[in-house]
């Protein structure tokens, strides 16, 4: 075996792996319990003590390079990806060199409750990637990893898997095992390879939970036992984390004041309607037989058989005289007597219900999203969008269409334009619409993007990253955001293909 002394040239080149590393931005936020982590790489190499606790790790995406702290604070839409790196990229013999490498984290819905957000990582090499540290050369082809967690039926659920086409260490072919199913290999008493490898940290019900799924996981272990190893080689990374009780219910709205009673319990505004009373003004009384309403009575005409108020009818009996009112006042049918209804004065903050002749007060619980209004038609100042037609496609040197499908290289950055537009025979520009964006992979996993708005004159444009592998994306509109009805929906088909011609998947 060879020896794992570091000789003056690769420890140049290390240390300036170490200032690359370095240069790897951070960040941080504050975060509120329960949420969603994650975490993509296309690959890493693990110096100690050298390079601890820095990794050499060029092509990440939500995470940083250092091993103490390797993950943000919480999940995000993320994409990287190169055609060609080398790192160091100049000078030496590249200690790590990649080809159509990429890594993506995503976050769907990007604002939503954790139960009901779905977080995702990926993270490989399309094509070639070699690592070459003292004592170890390894050389593979297509190798991705990727995890998803999500909750189901009010539990958290964590899943990764990743795939390998071929992998060579010290010139030795390893046998990759089939259907992605997890293998120990112990090269020589000092190389340890792991392929398809799961980390599972926590349960379903401890706090935190974690899965980090690594298609190549490569020790070079020291020359005495139960040390740490000498070095790490990771290809293909993906990791989702739940810290705190995401898949929890949501909390019940909030309670009516007291006195008061909901209109509509499951109405969303909550309508509290409180009931006050209020004393009739002087000289005025509650009429029970008029809901309440505060009466003066004007005129006692009581009726009598054929006496005043009343006549004789055709066949002999007293009938009646209808009554009639003095201007203000209104006959009641059931005394036959002329009232003066008197409006019952409410205290502040209330006010009189015709319907019910009560003094109420209404106070909203405002527990929704707003409005759900997703553009105006013809400026940020029109009328409210109700339904909209949109138009999406390909574009080559700015504004060339070439429809709907579009085969592009690995690499590259692909355009799509569009508009959007009112329905019916005069269609007229929706500004300032969201359009959502959902990008279904080949293995049928659907990953939300937002983002993308409608400008002047209803105009879309969307610039694709260049890490992208053949998918279809689909474009939709809905007038109300709180509602799932789409008016108008577009589907898109990218091919992406290697240098060499071969389809990327």
């Amino acid at each position: 075996m060879r020896s794992t002394t570091f000789t003056r040239p690769r420890l140049i080149a290390l240390a300036a792996l170490a200032a690359f590393a370095t240069l790897v931005p951070t960040a941080s936020a504050d975060t509120a319990l329960p949420v969603w982590t994650c975490r993509g790489s296309a690959g890493y190499v693990e110096l100690n003590p050298l390079l601890d606790p820095q990794r050499i790790e060029p092509v990440l995406a939500n995470g940083s390079p250092n091993r103490l702290t390797p993950d943000r604070e919480f999940c995000a839409n993320a994409d990287t990806g190169v055609q060609n790196i080398d790192v160091p990229p100049s000078g030496t013999s590249p200690v790590v060199s990649l080809e159509a490498a990429s890594a993506s984290t995503s976050i769907t819905p990007a604002i939503a409750p954790a139960r009901t957000q779905t977080a995702t990582a990926d993270g490989g090499v399309a094509e070639t990637v070699r690592v070459a540290i003292p004592g170890l050369t390894i050389d593979a082809e297509a190798v991705t990893a990727e995890a998803t967690g999500r909750c189901v039926n009010g539990v958290p659920e964590l899943t990764g898997s990743s795939r390998i086409v071929s992998l060579t260490v010290n010139s030795t072919v390893i046998a990759i095992p089939q259907n992605g199913e997890p293998a120990d290999i112990n090269l020589t008493p000092l190389i340890r390879i792991r392929l398809n490898q799961q980390v599972l940290e926590g349960t379903a019900t401890s706090t935190d939970q974690a899965l980090t799924q690594r298609a190549v996981h490569i020790e070079l272990l020291p020359l005495v036992p139960g040390g740490e190893p000498v070095a790490r080689v990771v290809l293909g990374e993906a990791k989702v984390d739940r810290h705190g009780a995401v898949c929890a219910p949501p909390a019940p709205p909030p309670p009516c004041p007291a006195g008061s009673v909901a209109q509509n319990p499951n109405a969303n505004p909550l309508v509290c309607v409180l009931t006050v009373t209020a004393p009739c003004p002087a000289g005025s009384t509650a009429d029970p037989n008029a809901g309440g309403a505060c009466v003066i009575v004007r005129n006692n005409d009581i009726l009598r058989p054929c006496g005043p108020g009343t006549t004789a009818g055709a066949d002999g009996t007293c009938v009646a005289t209808a009554v009639v009112c003095p201007n203000g006042t209104i006959r009641d049918p059931a005394s036959n007597t002329c009232i003066l209804v008197v409006q019952r004065p409410c205290p502040e903050g209330s006010t009189a219900d015709p319907a019910t002749r009560v003094c109420v007060v209404r106070v909203v619980q405002n527990t929704g999203s707003g409005t759900g209004e997703n553009g105006r038609v013809g400026s940020s100042t029109g009328p409210r969008a109700t339904c909209g037609r949109l138009d999406m496609f390909f574009v080559r040197r700015g504004f060339r269409s070439v429809g709907r499908s579009f085969t592009s290289r690995f690499g590259t950055r692909t355009v799509t334009r569009g508009r959007l537009v009112t329905c019916g025979a005069n269609p007229r520009p929706i500004i300032g619409a969201r359009i959502d964006v959902v990008h279904v992979l080949s293995n049928g996993q659907r990953r939300r993007k937002t983002g993308l708005r409608s400008r002047a004159n209803g105009r879309l444009t969307l610039i694709l990253p260049n890490d992208l592998r053949s998918r279809r994306i689909e474009y939709a509109y809905r007038p109300d955001l709180r509602s799932t009805r789409v008016t108008s929906r577009v589907a898109l088909r990218l091919t992406v293909r290697s240098r060499s011609g071969r389809v990327l998947r």
